[in-house]
């Protein structure tokens, strides 16, 4: 690594650029600068002199602002790769302020940029800084949008599995920090991947969570709407409490100042009294006259209200039978009206149990006649796999741990005798040497390291796109077209790949359909004259174990069939291993390393696989097999397999 340049040199480069900037301005925006107003070039030109002037004062907060400003004008002057460009050159002096806050935003407006340019490659690249900063910086739920957005991107390069990681870890993270709204983008975009993937039941759980998160999230935003008005009222209900207690204080204050009013009368008649007792005695005949005409107007009162009285009873009971006649005819005609609608709900409801009995017998027998389809071809997919014993005939120390989903699989394993090239016509008349037969010949001249006639042997773990039927008849295409191949005379592991990838983009006429299914392979050809062992691999790695290390050979990131870009063949890298003392070998697919369990219900994943490969590689085959199908269904425990499990496993010495 190249030690780091003094600050002072730094400083003397800097200047340069500033200097080059200024008298020949950016070189990767000149061209078509032309193609904007003069008044935008003007203000473009005045704000690279600012931003200029600021870096050569070594201010980069304020030329980054004078930066994004000049790639703000181009984005919104629709020059969009003119905005990407202006905006990456402000990368180094946001590291050199280390401003991660902001600089995370300005990867996130590049790779906006380039999906609406559609060059989702360099979006993908974008999010994936923006991703890494947002790491740096810790902030979870900056983290979890980040991995939502990158996952969207690798939907777009149909990368689901590397989108289903993206998504998973976000869901962790929402899931932990209580970040709801999130979830509905994540379990949307889980359920159409696991889908595109084959894995429909996988799917159909995550679209159910969508549906599940997104009812939960509106009755959480109608509860908080009624907890409003509920406070509303609270606040009008003490309102007018405050008002009513207000009215009482003044009805109070009225009685205190009338009493007083009264007190002073008394007073003023006490003072007066004696003066007044001879009027008394003058008027006391004419008070009891009065007196006698108010009893007698009362009583006549009496009696008036005594008969409205009457009448206001009588009145009473008469609207009272009415009504009651009333109600009492309205609950007939309701007990009527509902013993006709029980009538004919009864009826309805017959005649649907009657529709569903029949259903339930159609989908009984269409459920019987699947089994028997999918029973037949799995014992068509048997008698295609040669019996995995027969690997013993010709690798002596080897297993093969097989576990399929469902009845049929996905995966499958693949061996075979290599026919070299100057034995093709010859070879062709006689039947062909390929793992489904009884065994190899044993020769005394040819069989000094392992046990078969021919100088190479084939083997390979290869997983295809979904399991069941669909990855049942991908199987069988793969396993064909591999014994085509290699009967041809195609011995090295990277050519086998690569006319493996055209067989099964020409057999499923990819270039004409949008048909994307494809698989994933691991290779090894055995040299038994070289001692050696080459791999090649289509997303799936090799392990090999020499001298208590273990070692991992990365197969080429590019699947058998799929998508692929026209005119560019793609082309399989091989990798020898040289076999000088005792090395053990495996190859697998994904089933294993991806099983949830535990726990946690985590993946097991390929770290883990590699250390229980230490634990276990130097007890017998048969052992370690069954070892490992022993730990899978007890890391499993109440999960559900999600996938066919493939592994193989030899050992050369």
């Amino acid at each position: 690594m190249a030690e780091p340049l003094p600050a002072k040199i730094k400083s003397v480069a800097l200047t340069i650029w500033v200097l080059l900037l200024f008298f020949l301005g950016p070189p990767a925006f000149t061209q078509d600068s032309r193609a904007l107003s003069q008044s935008v070039q003007e203000r473009i030109e005045r704000l690279e002199e600012l931003a200029g002037y600021y870096i050569n004062r070594e201010d980069y907060q304020s030329a980054i602002s004078y930066m994004n400003q000049i790639s703000y004008i181009y984005w919104e002057n629709q020059r969009p790769e003119r905005a990407a460009e202006s905006f990456a050159r402000t990368i180094p002096f946001y590291e050199r302020i280390n401003d991660l806050e902001n600089l995370h935003k300005l990867y996130s407006n590049i790779g906006l940029i380039y999906l609406d340019l559609e060059d989702v490659a360099l979006a993908d690249q974008a999010f994936t800084k923006n991703l890494e900063i947002h790491r740096q910086i810790g902030e979870r739920k900056g983290i979890a949008i980040s991995l939502v957005d990158l996952a969207y991107v690798k939907n777009l390069r149909n990368d689901y599995r590397e989108a289903n990681r993206l998504l998973e870890e976000a869901m962790e993270i929402a899931i932990a920090i209580n970040y709801e709204s999130i979830l509905p983008n994540i379990y949307r975009q889980l359920a159409n991947n696991y889908t595109n993937l084959g894995n429909v039941r996988q799917g159909e759980t995550f679209r159910q969570k969508y549906a599940d998160i997104r009812d939960h999230l509106n009755r959480l935003a109608v509860r908080g709407e009624f907890q409003e008005r509920e406070q509303q009222s609270q606040v009008e209900a003490l309102r007018s409490q405050a008002e009513a207690r207000a009215r009482r204080a003044e009805l109070e204050l009225q009685e205190i100042l009338f009493q007083q009013e009264q007190d002073s009368i008394r007073l003023v008649v006490r003072q007066r009294e004696d003066s007044l007792e001879l009027s008394r005695l003058r008027s006391e005949r004419q008070m009891v006259e009065i007196e006698r005409m108010e009893q007698e107007a009362e009583l006549t009162q009496a009696e008036i209200e005594r008969q409205q009285a009457v009448q206001n009873f009588q009145q009473l009971v008469i609207y009272s039978t009415l009504g009651g006649l009333g109600f009492v005819f309205i609950l007939v005609l309701l007990m009527y009206r509902s013993n006709k609608l029980k009538q004919k709900a009864n009826r309805q409801l017959a005649q649907k149990n009657k529709q569903i009995e029949e259903a339930s017998e159609k989908i009984e027998e269409q459920n019987y006649r699947i089994t028997q389809s999918i029973s037949y071809a799995r014992d068509i997919q048997l008698a295609l796999f040669p019996p995995i014993e027969n690997l013993s005939a010709y690798l002596p120390e080897s297993f093969i741990f097989f576990k399929p989903v469902d009845m049929v699989s996905g995966d499958f394993y693949w061996f075979r005798e290599a026919v070299a090239t100057h034995k093709v016509k010859k070879q062709l008349q006689h039947e062909p040497r390929y793992a489904g037969a009884s065994g190899p010949v044993n020769n005394s001249d040819n069989s000094l390291w392992l046990p078969f006639e021919n100088d190479k042997f084939i083997i390979s773990a290869v997983d295809c796109t979904g399991h069941g039927v669909p990855g049942a008849f991908m199987s069988m295409i793969g396993y064909n077209l591999l014994d085509s191949i290699t009967g041809s005379g195609t011995t090295n592991a990277g050519e086998i790949l690569g006319e493996l990838n055209k067989g099964v983009r020409s057999a499923l006429k990819q270039e004409e359909t949008t048909n994307r299914d494809g698989m994933d392979i691991a290779m090894c050809v055995i040299d038994k004259n070289e001692r050696t062992v080459e791999f090649a691999g289509a997303n799936n790695p090799l392990l090999y174990i020499k001298n208590d290390e273990i070692h991992t050979v990365k197969g080429d990131l590019m699947a058998i069939g799929g998508v692929q870009r026209k005119n560019r063949e793609r082309v399989y890298k091989s990798h020898t291993v040289k076999v000088d003392e005792p090395t053990t070998f495996y190859i697998l697919s994904d089933g294993y390393t991806d099983q949830f369990g535990g726990e946690d219900g985590m993946k097991f994943t390929m770290k883990s696989f590699r250390e229980m490969l230490l634990a276990i590689y130097k007890r017998p085959m048969n052992e370690q097999r069954e070892i490992l199908a022993g730990y899978f269904d007890e890391w499993r425990g109440k999960h559900d397999q999600i996938d066919d499990v493939l592994v193989i496993g030899f050992k050369l010495q």
